[in-house]
C-alpha cells in the first residue's frame, strides 16, 4: 500500500504494547508494495537496537500464510520469513478489522536484477528445501491446493466485457483502460483460451504438488548486505507443481537457480499454464482496481493502468 492505511498509530502502538509487551521508539509507515489491502511498518524498538516489520492487513484471515514459514523455519530453512509470535504464542493477533503479524525486518534490496549468480543459486537451494518438506500430520489442514480452475478467470473476463459493452464516459484513466482492452481484446481473449484449454489437460494428468510460495516475484525475495536471500510474503501459500515457483526464473539467471536447485524435470506445460495464469492474474487485478475500486486514489489508479498497459505491450512482443 502506497498511502496510510486507516488505522491510527496510537492503536498499533497499543496493540504491540499489550499483544507483544513492546513500547516501540519508532513506528513509521513504509509506502512499499502493490497490496492495496494491506500497509507494512517499521517499528524500531525502545532501545532502538532491535527492528521490525508490522503488517496490518484488511483480507479474510487465510491461516496458512503464517503457519507454514513458521513451520519451514522449524525445519530449519532459515532464509524464509516467518512471523514473531505474540506473548501467548500466536503468529497474528485483530485489531478492529485488521489482522495484525510482526516480523523479523530485513534490510536489503528485492529486484531480481540486482541478484548475483550466487544469490540465484542460494535461491534455487532455498527452494528446492521448501519443496522437500513434508507437511505436517496435522495443522494445516486449510492449506489451499491447485485444482487448475480456470472459472474465476473466466468469470471477470466477462464481467469487464460486459461493463465495456455500458460504459459512458468517466474518468480519463477510465476511458484510456476502455481503449486499452478493446484494442487488445484478441489477444485477452486468446490468452484465457489458451489458460482454458491447457487447465483441461492438466486436471486429467496426476502431478506431485509440493508446499509452494505461490507468488514468487522480485518484491517478495530479499537480499541483505551479507548477501544472504529471503523469501517473504507467504500471502498465497499453497500445495500445487513446484512449477508454481518457478514462474519468474528466466534466462539468463536459470542456470544459477538451477545448480542451486539440483537436477530436475520442468514440466514445460504446467510452467506454461502458470505464466499464462499470471498474465490473466495482473490484466485482470488491474481493471478491478481502476474500474471498480473507487476507494483508491487517481495515482494507484494510474499505476494500475501503467502495468495493465505493460502486461500486454510484453505479451504483444513476445508473439
Amino acid at each position: 500500500m502506497r498511502h496510510s492505511p486507516n488505522v491510527s498509530k496510537e492503536l498499533l502502538e497499543f496493540c504491540l504494547k499489550e499483544q507483544y509487551e513492546w513500547t516501540p521508539a519508532t513506528l513509521e509507515f513504509l509506502p512499499l508494495g502493490l497490496d492495496y489491502s494491506s500497509a507494512v511498518y517499521l517499528v524500531v524498538s525502545e532501545q532502538e537496537t532491535d527492528y521490525y516489520l508490522l503488517k496490518v492487513t484488511s483480507r479474510p484471515l487465510y491461516e496458512p500464510q503464517y503457519r507454514v514459514p513458521r513451520y519451514l523455519g522449524e525445519q530449519g530453512i532459515t532464509a524464509v520469513v516467518a512471523p514473531i509470535s505474540t506473548k501467548s504464542g500466536a503468529l497474528w493477533t485483530c485489531l478492529e478489522d485488521w489482522t495484525v503479524v510482526v516480523y523479523p525486518f530485513i534490510k536489503g534490496d528485492s529486484s531480481f536484477d540486482g541478484m548475483s549468480a550466487e544469490q540465484w543459486n542460494k535461491l534455487g537451494t532455498t527452494l528446492q528445501h521448501i519443496h522437500r518438506i513434508p507437511l505436517p500430520p496435522e495443522g494445516l489442514q486449510s492449506l489451499r491446493q491447485e485444482t487448475f480452475d480456470t472459472t474465476e478467470y473466466a468469470r471477470w473476463i466477462r464481467t469487464f466485457e460486459d461493463q465495456l459493452g455500458r460504459f459512458e464516459g468517466g474518468s480519463p484513466l477510465d476511458r484510456t483502460l476502455h481503449a486499452s482492452w478493446v484494442a487488445h481484446r484478441m489477444t485477452i481473449h486468446a490468452k484465457l483460451a489458451e489458460l482454458v484449454e491447457l487447465a483441461g489437460t492438466l486436471q486429467s494428468r496426476k502431478i506431485p504438488h509440493v508446499i509452494c510460495h505461490a507468488d514468487l516475484h522480485p518484491a517478495n525475495v530479499i537480499r541483505d548486505q551479507a548477501g544472504e536471500v529471503f523469501v517473504i510474503d507467504w500471502d498465497e501459500v499453497m500445495l500445487a507443481p513446484k512449477e508454481r515457483d518457478f514462474i519468474f526464473v528466466s534466462h539468463p539467471h536459470d542456470q544459477a537457480f538451477f545448480q542451486g536447485y539440483g537436477a530436475v524435470e520442468v514440466d514445460e506445460q504446467v510452467l506454461s499454464y502458470y505464466r499464462l495464469e499470471r498474465v490473466l492474474q495482473d490484466l485482470i487485478e488491474c481493471a478491478r482496481n481502476v474500474w471498480m475500486m473507487d476507494e483508491l486514489g487517481e495515482e494507484t489508479k494510474a499505476e494500475a493502468l501503467k502495468l495493465f498497459q505493460a502486461v500486454l505491450a510484453a505479451e504483444e512482443t513476445a508473439k
